[in-house]
């Protein structure tokens, strides 16, 4: 069956009045009312609503948040959720019928672009916004940070639940504020990761360049209450015991969920599975306890999965055998 190509904004609108507004159908474009093409559509959106309403996704609050994009409001927050097979055809569907619907609410017709202003998805899935004074932020999966359209006043202030990497624009007449868990970080301009999860508790700040000030937001205002990073240090916030440590930064991947550049250096597989995993967002696994102890020396720049993967079984005479969404590292003979 050959696909209608040419379905303008105001059909969609129509489509996504039908599905989300309980239309009857009327409304629908002529040539795909009745069509294999449009069924589907329709039952894709169907089962995307039953998923959601059965997660008690708040539709109420996520159309709000759509008005907020359109109409460019005060206060603006970005969400950048795990990759799945599934959710990356829902979230395009998804994507395309609330776009219709915002236009079609709003009675205009805006390009995708437009209302995602400051907003890119690079090729690995992580999201850049450039804020209002040109910084920009880049955001690791389930990540959200509240940010303003402008900032106004004498600081320039943001909020952060997860991972993401700073890069401050200079300005000495305003710096620049995180709130991150418990911690708040202050800067001028400089580069830095901040791995704020609420799940981990704990708040770890890597500095690349530049200078970082730690506060602890609970506590007294005594020495040991803040901390300054300079650029290789490594902060962290223990969310059990408050305390605040500074160390040299002994990771060399600390930044691979950003740039996927790996460097292993007599690594153990088990350092190095794990390392894969939270990147990639995958289960890799080795069958037998003997192959995490196995030794990896290697560089990678931009690679993806499957070829470090293969240097790993062409390494160590293993076998990848790839079952259910796993990955599992096998002895070849």
């Amino acid at each position: 069956m050959e696909k209608n190509k040419h379905i303008t904004d105001e059909e969609w609108g129509a489509i996504a009045k039908d599905l989300y507004l309980e239309g009857d159908g009327t409304e629908w474009p002529a040539d795909w009312k009745q069509t294999q093409e449009g069924a589907e559509i329709k039952e894709t959106a169907r089962r995307i609503d039953l998923y959601f309403r059965l997660k008690k996704f708040d539709t109420e609050s996520a159309f709000q948040n759509v008005k907020h994009q359109t109409h460019r409001r005060h206060n603006k927050s970005f969400i950048l959720w795990k990759s799945h097979p599934f959710l990356k055809i829902a979230a395009v569907v998804t994507f395309v019928l609330i776009v219709a619907s915002a236009g079609f609410f709003a009675g205009t017709r805006q390009r995708v672009t437009n209302q995602q202003a400051g907003v890119v998805v690079d090729r690995y899935g992580n999201s850049r916004i450039q804020l209002s004074d040109g910084s920009v932020v880049t955001l690791n999966h389930d990540t959200k940070v509240d940010y303003p359209d402008k900032f106004d006043g004498d600081i320039r202030e943001v909020r952060i639940e997860g991972e993401a990497f700073f890069e401050v624009r200079p300005d000495p007449a305003r710096p620049f504020v995180i709130h991150a868990g418990k911690a708040t970080i202050k800067v001028l301009g400089t580069s830095f990761n901040v791995n704020a999860y609420p799940e981990n508790e704990d708040v770890e700040i890597v500095v690349e360049t530049g200078k970082v000030r730690v506060i602890k937001v609970a506590g007294t205002t005594s020495v040991a209450d803040e901390l300054i990073l300079d650029p290789g240090d490594r902060g962290v916030l223990t969310g059990t015991s408050g305390e605040l440590k500074k160390s040299r930064n002994e990771n060399p991947n600390f930044l691979s969920w950003k740039t996927r550049d790996f460097v292993f250096n007599k690594t153990s597989l088990k350092e190095v599975i794990q390392q894969l995993n939270k990147v990639y967002q995958v289960r890799v696994k080795a069958e037998d306890p003997r192959i995490e102890r196995l030794r990896l020396t290697a560089k990678f720049e931009g690679r993806s999965l499957d070829f470090i993967l293969k240097v790993i079984s062409m390494t160590h005479d293993l076998k990848v055998v790839q079952t259910e969404g796993n990955y599992i590292l096998q002895k070849s003979s």
